[in-house]
């Protein structure tokens, strides 16, 4: 199978809400280069335009899981990131997460070369809620690599809050962000910026050079979602409501309906 069947396959559940079948394409994609082509082209062909991009497997026990050494990218689509609060239905998604995440949005476009404190004065910080999902039914845990970065890294919406300017914060800031979680009042998870590379700002530099050698860059006005804070829990019905502490406080509510 080539990359243009692949990526039609992929909008075509995309657009009819059909997934596919994991075993009709867990061989067909065995080189990352490759998928990430087929993951720009499945944005590329998507309702609306390209908003930003996500970094996942950012900390030591997902790569493991999935026998990588760095992180993977992908894109956010601009008409899946939403203000808080913000509502969203099972109904319009296959197999959804739910994660926490810090979200750097860019005043201009980022460059390569840029050191952390020239990238913090550069972005506005928000807190985030991502909604990973999948083309690809019964994805989770068994999707491979390969699959994973041709499907938008599993690309479903994000929630986001405020924004603060990255130039009232200094870099170690971003690590003393605390993040809990909670599902109808009641907490589920707490985790920690540190989980992200040992800081969110590292994810964003790694995300850069990747772009860089896929000759792409990051503009002004993206987000970028930057890795999540603890392990993925899976999505359900009832009232969310994640709280970030530290040198970001703030909250941000989704209402999930069936």
């Amino acid at each position: 199978m080539d990359c243009p069947e692949l990526v039609n396959a992929l909008l075509y559940a995309y657009y009819h809400h059909k997934p596919l079948a994991m075993l009709d394409y867990s061989d067909k994609v065995r080189d990352l280069e490759k998928a990430y082509q087929i993951q720009h082209a499945f944005t590329a062909g998507k309702a609306t335009p390209l908003g930003g991009y996500k970094v996942s497997l950012t900390n030591s026990l997902t790569q493991k899981l999935f026998q990588m050494d760095e992180p993977i990218y992908g894109q956010h689509e601009l008409g899946h990131l939403l203000p808080q609060p913000a509502e969203l239905s099972l109904t319009q998604m296959n197999q959804p997460l739910i994660e926490m995440e810090l979200g750097f949005i860019a005043k201009t476009d980022l460059t390569v070369g840029m050191t952390d404190d020239e990238l913090l004065q550069n972005v506005w910080i928000t807190g985030c809620l991502e909604i990973p999902d999948s083309r690809f039914a019964h994805w989770f845990p068994a999707l491979n690599k390969y699959l994973i970065v041709a499907d938008g890294t599993i690309g479903g919406y994000i929630i986001y809050g405020d924004q603060i300017d990255g130039k009232d914060l200094n870099v170690p800031d971003l690590n003393n962000i605390e993040a809990e979680l909670k599902l109808n009042q009641q907490t589920i998870v707490t985790g920690n910026a540190r989980a992200v590379l040992n800081n969110p700002l590292h994810a964003l530099q790694w995300l850069l050079q990747k772009l860089y050698q896929h000759h792409l860059v990051l503009r002004a006005g993206e987000l970028v979602s930057s890795g999540a804070f603890f392990l993925t829990h899976k999505l359900i019905e009832g009232e969310y409501s994640a709280h970030f502490s530290g040198a970001l406080n703030q909250s941000i509510h989704l209402r999930v309906l069936p």
